[in-house]
């Protein structure tokens, strides 16, 4: 049961992890949007955009490692539920 319990506060802390690291890359791709000003020239719109695919890339990465994260804590729990109520079976 610690085992499992372990593995849930895991899960919980990688999908908060992920949650932080997506609002991150937002204010990320906000930041660069409102400060396009400050890129002068033609040549420098493609390294914009190469900031843009890389950020939309990690938010896809946090997104798939977040939904990992809740399907592996929704596993642990039911697992964890069929544990306790198999050990009520026996004492019953």
């Amino acid at each position: 049961m610690l085992v499992s319990s372990i593995a849930r506060l895991n899960a919980v802390n990688t999908m908060n992890n992920t949650v932080l690291s997506s609002m991150q890359m937002q204010n990320s791709m906000m930041n660069a949007a409102n400060n396009k000003h400050t890129f002068g020239g033609e040549h420098d719109l493609s390294m914009l955009n190469k900031m843009d695919k890389q950020l939309s890339l990690d938010l896809l990465t946090n997104k798939l490692l977040y939904n990992v994260a809740y399907l592996q804590e929704k596993m642990t729990s039911k697992h964890q539920n069929n544990k306790i109520n198999k050990s009520l079976n026996i004492l019953a």
